[in-house]
């Protein structure tokens, strides 16, 4: 079966398109410059980019033999017999490099070419199958039962860590080929090296701190299936685009030695002796300290680098911005150290709450990293005609230099229910976001807009919808009019306003999801006068509309309008009342919208699951919805 990669349904291998959301399974664009170019093509005749899905390979092979050196295959630029991963440079004298050496084995690493990428892999489809089986099975009976299953026994550590993704990488595939092991994981070559951003950056002290008790937190996980060793190979500590650190696979431990906290202090110690910047004396202090072997847990390592992040924010400066109002979408520059615990089918590691201190809350001046947009829209599956409209605008600037990436963005983001007679809906919600649209390009040229300005092109959008109103004497239900839900973003300064009862919804880095707009209908009204919930959604008017653009002239117009400073990465959601109705998002916002935090998640893939779902569990309206994924983090000094 072939798995559509827009809506992840599955279809017929012979189909062309899916059957679902008729997206092409033969070919992609290029991400370069949008060719049509077959899926399993490498490169992109128009642009040179890399257009092929690309995997790391790890060969497993005994201890005094030759296996790697034999033909994988009839043809050996392929690893596997249905010649569907194929070497990527089988030109190479040695595509296949040693990498480390085990007790019983030696390791191979290289990178091949999926050549039927929108197949689910054999692993996938059998671990699937086994799921139940594995469980609840510790490690002893996960050996026997893996081997049992065809699965390599390299492959067990990483399922004993699978909670830890994606700190550390996920088995696509794998597979045993007589006396080799071989397994899949995702291609980090493009990546940064954690070391070449300690050693030649400069770098706020908090964010090294912050990846320096991620490995410690990590060094526990790791001791537990005697891989510790995997943190101590300078190439395999990586950052991904969120600047969060994670691991390019997994090192045994050698046979002879364990490895120390002693020789992590040592690597730590060589990054800084090796860069421009001291950074923190007291943190080159507690390195020196853990160098020498005078440090032995990583618990009490933890505690001492709780100890500086606190210390550091304490010692701002106390001339930093502050927030404009109490409803800032504040967090803690770095999140609270929290364990990762193991779990799976192996032994659980011991949780260190005990020691878990919560960091000073002051907050640090912040930049943008990274500002991605998605939008859609549908019928539903009950409506004759779509009378939502949406609108998005987004302009980026990112500029290299000497001293770094800087990058900027600004948007416009509109979402606007419409209603009224035949195709009136339609027209006041196209109108509304076109206004919109036309007035922040005239009075949107530098400074972020005020309150005044903003809630000036939100009457002035009224008017216009009011003034068509009135010259066709429309009145009662046939008077358009439409709901709105705007967000400006200038960098990391957001404004946010709204009109009726489509929603906006926020959920930061830290996995905390807030509701920022209250419905302008009966039912919250009563609500806010002190009428308790269950009686006012009692009555039968109680969703009605209090507010709407178009039905009535500015002086029954009251918009709401926030503003916010920025302080951690940000999921927004904007939609109509067809997604969010009967609680859909207060109740599945963990399954749609946590996974898109991270940006190794598509976000266009994740906005139309979220929509095959509402039109599943809602559907009986139009729906919309835009969300914007917003990476910050802490700016540099200098």
């Amino acid at each position: 079966m072939l798995v559509c990669p827009q809506c992840q349904s599955e279809n017929p291998n012979n189909n062309q398109t899916c059957q679902q959301c008729g997206t092409s399974l033969v070919d992609k664009p290029c991400l370069q410059c949008q060719k049509m170019v077959s899926l399993n093509q490498v490169t992109c005749s128009k642009c040179g980019a890399l257009t092929a899905t690309v995997w790391q390979v790890i060969v497993a092979t005994p201890l005094g033999t030759d296996t790697i050196h034999k033909p994988l295959t009839n043809d050996s630029n392929y690893l596997d017999i249905g010649q569907r991963y194929q070497l990527w440079q089988p030109d190479a004298e040695d595509p296949l490099k040693l990498m480390a050496t085990t007790p019983t084995h030696q390791l191979h690493r290289g990178k091949v070419i999926d050549c039927q990428p929108l197949q689910q892999s054999a692993l996938q489809v059998l671990l699937n199958q086994s799921s139940e089986f594995m469980e609840d099975t510790d490690q002893d009976d996960a050996t026997s039962l893996g081997e049992q299953l065809g699965i390599p026994p390299l492959a067990l550590s990483y399922f004993a860590l699978k909670d830890l993704s994606p700190t550390l990488p996920e088995i696509y595939d794998g597979w045993v080929d007589n006396d080799r092991e071989i397994i899949l994981l995702p291609d980090r070559s493009h990546w940064q090296s954690l070391s070449d951003l300690v050693i030649s950056e400069s770098l706020v002290t908090l964010q090294i701190l912050y990846w320096l008790n991620q490995m410690v937190v990590l060094w526990n996980s790791l001791s537990s299936i005697n891989c510790c060793q995997s943190l101590l190979v300078e190439e395999n500590l990586l950052i991904d685009e969120d600047q969060s650190f994670g691991l390019q696979q997994l090192y045994p431990d050698p046979a002879e030695t364990v490895p120390t906290l002693k020789a992590l202090g040592q690597l730590w110690q060589k990054w800084f002796k090796q860069g421009n910047d001291p950074s923190s004396s007291k943190l080159v202090t507690l390195i020196e300290s853990v160098a020498d072997g005078q440090i032995e847990t990583a618990s009490v390592l933890r505690l001492h680098l709780q100890d500086l992040a606190a210390d550091q924010q304490t010692t701002m400066p106390t001339d930093l911005p502050e927030t404009k109002d109490s409803n800032s979408l504040t967090s803690d520059v770095l999140p609270e150290f929290e364990d990762q615990s193991l779990s799976g089918i192996f032994e659980e590691t011991p949780t260190e709450t005990d020691i878990t201190k919560t960091l000073s809350t002051k907050i640090l001046p912040m930049e943008l990293v990274s500002l991605h947009p998605s939008g859609c829209t549908d019928r539903g599956l009950k409506r004759h005609h779509n009378e939502d409209y949406f609108g998005m605008k987004t302009q980026i600037c990112s500029q290299n230099s000497n001293q770094g990436r800087i990058f900027e963005g600004r948007g416009l983001y509109i979402v606007c229910d419409g209603m009224g007679g035949h195709a009136a809906g339609e027209v006041a919600s196209k109108m509304a976001v076109e206004t919109l649209q036309n007035f922040f390009e005239e009075h949107w040229q530098t400074q972020f807009p005020s309150h005044e300005e903003i809630l000036q092109g939100i009457l002035l959008t009224n008017q216009k919808l009011y003034e068509i109103n009135q010259n066709n004497a429309s009145s009662g239900n046939g008077r358009m009019g439409t709901t709105l839900v705007m967000m400006l973003v200038d960098n990391t300064k957001v404004a946010i306003a709204h009109v009726g009862d489509s929603r906006i919804y926020h959920l930061t880095h830290k996995g905390v999801l807030k509701q920022l707009t209250v419905d302008h209908e009966v039912g919250q009204k009563a609500i806010q006068s002190g009428v308790d919930p269950q009686l006012a959604y009692a009555r039968s008017d109680a969703y009605q509309l209090t507010q709407a653009l178009g039905p009535n002239n500015d002086n029954y117009i009251q918009p709401d309008i926030q503003f916010f400073d920025l302080n951690g990465d940000s999921l927004f959601l904007l939609c109509s009342d067809g997604l969010c109705d009967n609680n859909l998002v207060d109740n599945y916002w963990e399954t749609y919208l946590t996974p898109l935090l991270s940006s190794t998640y598509p976000l266009e893939k994740g906005l139309n699951e979220l929509m095959d779902f509402s039109n599943q569990y809602n559907g009986h309206d139009n729906i919309t919805a835009i969300l914007v994924r917003m990476k910050v983090r802490p700016k540099n000094p200098c």
